[in-house]
C-alpha cells in the first residue's frame, strides 16, 4: 500500500466503526478540515503524528517492510539456470 491510500483506508476504517469524521477528529486531536482533507487523498504529505494518531484512535497501525525489487528477466533466466545445472549434479552424482 502507498502512502498516498492511507485515506481511503482510513476512511472505511471509520465507517465500519461507525464513528464520524468529526468523533474521530475529536479523538485523535486533529482538526476536522485535516481529517476530511487526508480521507479524500488532498494531503501530499501528511503529518506522521497526526496519522499515527488517527491509526491508534481506530485500533490500526503502520508497519515498515523492505520490499525486494522484482527481479529481471535476466535474474529469473539465472535462476533457472542455476536449478538446472543443480537438476544435472544431481543425476550425475546418482549414477
Amino acid at each position: 500500500m502507498e502512502i498516498f491510500s492511507l485515506g481511503q483506508k482510513v476512511r472505511t476504517a471509520r465507517i465500519h466503526r461507525r464513528l464520524s469524521q468529526r468523533r474521530l477528529s475529536a479523538q485523535a486531536d486533529v482538526s476536522l478540515s485535516w481529517l476530511a482533507r487526508f480521507e479524500n487523498e488532498e494531503i501530499m504529505e501528511p503529518s506522521m503524528h497526526r496519522v499515527l494518531r488517527v491509526l491508534h484512535v481506530l485500533g490500526l497501525d503502520m508497519r515498515l517492510t523492505v520490499h525486494r525489487p522484482r527481479p529481471t528477466f535476466e535474474d529469473i533466466r539465472q535462476q533457472n539456470d542455476d536449478a538446472d545445472e543443480s537438476e544435472i549434479y544431481k543425476l550425475l552424482s546418482w549414477m
